[in-house]
């Protein structure tokens, strides 16, 4: 059981308890002294909770905001870009690399995995890493199956991380296919990696060195996801659409068709839900990652391309 959205409900409910008795007293006072005085006074309690929350978030995880870049561990030399010519090649690689392990996977070996082995099996595989990578070292890994599913329809997430439990919390309801790399993701953070970009690379790493063909493949469709998305952004912004209208033909002709039909299940899932997504929870959720040192808030996902991309040439 996820304690860590229990806990998270409690303190929802007490801080609304909170509010409404804090603006009850408020209103009683209201024929004693001017309102605006009422007003003030409660302006600066609210004020100080918030403080008061901020600091204890930073003390028990904002701080590995500041943790320094896994890329000195990992001998990397990161861009700070990438090119249109980068991205097409590396759309390429991925969709060799989309098609052949596919081919290794059978729909009936899909059908009957369980969530509880995706688990099992993430967990695994950052402990057979541990010789050859001490960094991917996981102390107490816990990943946890969501109670609530739904509430990440309208606050937009698939897994979390919960510093005050120490639970990586997943929704299982997500397509098994985003499973695996998304349980690696949340392990990533619970070793203390709080950026989405490095938690991602950490994720890319282990499906990478990994024998797990499932979570590779997982892995795979998620950075080609990436790839392709960043690839036709950078079209898009030169106006040539005959161009975007022909990378877009060609990725469709070079994959396999059952990727294909894997990556419609997956955005049929995220389209179904996406009338549900609260506007409000993606514009607060892009300017949290911007106040902790992740510039292009959610945009900063994307940004694991630039640690593929140098991992790749590492290897050359």
């Amino acid at each position: 059981m996820p304690i860590g959205e229990y806990v998270y409900l409690i303190l929802i409910i007490v801080l609304i308890i909170n509010i409404i008795y804090s603006l009850y007293k408020l209103k009683s006072k209201i024929n004693k002294e001017p309102f605006k005085n009422h007003l003030l006074r409660f302006g600066k309690y609210f004020s100080l909770k918030l403080v008061q929350l901020y600091v204890v978030f930073m003390l028990i995880w904002g701080l590995n905001y500041q943790k320094s870049s896994p890329a000195k561990s990992f001998d990397l030399k990161l861009d700070t870009s990438y090119s249109i010519v980068q991205l097409d090649s590396l759309s390429l690689d991925l969709m060799e690399e989309l098609n052949k392990t596919r081919q290794l996977l059978s729909d009936s070996f899909i059908q009957k995995m369980e969530v509880d082995q995706v688990f099992r099996n993430s967990i695994y595989n950052y402990k057979q890493l541990e010789n050859r990578f001490p960094q991917l070292h996981l102390d107490k890994p816990l990943l946890k199956e969501a109670a609530f599913p739904s509430w990440g329809d309208y606050l937009g997430y698939l897994a979390f991380y919960q510093p005050i439990t120490g639970e990586a919390i997943v929704r299982t309801d997500i397509p098994l296919l985003t499973l695996p790399y998304t349980s690696c993701h949340e392990l990533a953070h619970q070793m203390g990696y709080a950026s989405e970009s490095e938690a991602n690379f950490i994720a890319f790493v282990v499906a990478t060195e990994s024998s797990d063909v499932l979570l590779r493949y997982s892995m795979l469709l998620q950075m080609f996801t990436y790839c392709q998305s960043e690839h036709l952004g950078f079209i898009a912004k030169t106006g040539n659409f005959e161009k975007w209208k022909t990378i877009v033909n060609r990725n469709k002709a070079l994959l396999d068709p059952k990727v294909i039909e894997d990556r419609k299940k997956i955005k049929d899932f995220f389209i179904q839900r996406q009338h549900l997504l609260l506007p409000a929870s993606t514009s607060l959720y892009d300017q949290f990652l911007q106040w902790n040192k992740q510039a292009k808030g959610i945009k900063s996902y994307d940004e694991v391309l630039l640690w593929v991309l140098a991992y790749n040439k590492s290897k050359q």
